[in-house]
C-alpha cells in the first residue's frame, strides 16, 4: 500500500496544478470583466470580442483543470448517510459496485469527449470574435483530460478499497510521511 500512497501523492501534485490553473483563470476572467465594465462605463467602449473570449477560453479553464481536485476533496455528494446504515462487508460491496459503475460512465465520457476533441482538431473549429477567428479546438482536450484524471482518482479509490479493510469513498491521505507506513 506504501507504493500506492506514493503514486497518489504524485497524482495529488497534478491535481494541485489543475486547481492553480483554474484559480489563475478565475482571477484573469475577473480582471478582464472589470476592465471591460470600466471601459464601457467611462469611455463607452468595450473589449472587442471580450464576451466570446471569456465564454470560450476562460470558462473552460475555470471549470475543467480543477475538476479532479474538487472530485477528490469530498465536497461532491456521496452516499455517506445511506452507507452508514449497513455493516462493513455490505458497505465495501456497495462502494466497490459504485466505483465500478462510476468508472464505466467516466471511461465512456473520456472516450466520447476525446473523439469530439479529435474531430475538433481535424476540422480546426474556431469561433468569431471582433471579426477574427480564434481557435477553439485546443480547449476541447480539457474535457477528456479532466475526466481522465477523475478515472485515475477512482482507480486509486478502488485499489484502496481492495487493499484495506475499512471501506471509503475517498482517497484519504495518511497522516505523516508516506515512508512511515
Amino acid at each position: 500500500m506504501k507504493g500506492v500512497w506514493k503514486a497518489y501523492r504524485l497524482f495529488h501534485y497534478l491535481k494541485l496544478i489543475g486547481i492553480w490553473i483554474s484559480g489563475i483563470a478565475v482571477v484573469a476572467m475577473m480582471l478582464l470583466i472589470v476592465y471591460d465594465v470600466m471601459m464601457r462605463t467611462l469611455f463607452s467602449s468595450s473589449i472587442r470580442g471580450g464576451f466570446e473570449i471569456i465564454q470560450n477560453y476562460m470558462m473552460p479553464l475555470v471549470v475543467f483543470p480543477g475538476l479532479a481536485y474538487v472530485y477528490s476533496s469530498g465536497v461532491l455528494p456521496k452516499m455517506d448517510l445511506l452507507l452508514d446504515r449497513f455493516g462493513a462487508g455490505m458497505q465495501k460491496a456497495i462502494i466497490l459496485l459504485m466505483i465500478l459503475l462510476e468508472l464505466f460512465v467516466l471511461v465512456l465520457i473520456v472516450q466520447f469527449s476525446w473523439a469530439y476533441a479529435m474531430d475538433g482538431l481535424e476540422r480546426e473549429i474556431a469561433f468569431p470574435a471582433a471579426g477574427t477567428l480564434y481557435p477553439l479546438y485546443p480547449f476541447f482536450f480539457l474535457i477528456p483530460i479532466a475526466f481522465g484524471m477523475i478515472v485515475i482518482e477512482n482507480l486509486f479509490i478502488l485499489i484502496r478499497n481492495i487493499l484495506e479493510k475499512k471501506p471509503s469513498l475517498l482517497m484519504e491521505e495518511p497522516k505523516g510521511p508516506v515512508e512511515d507506513l
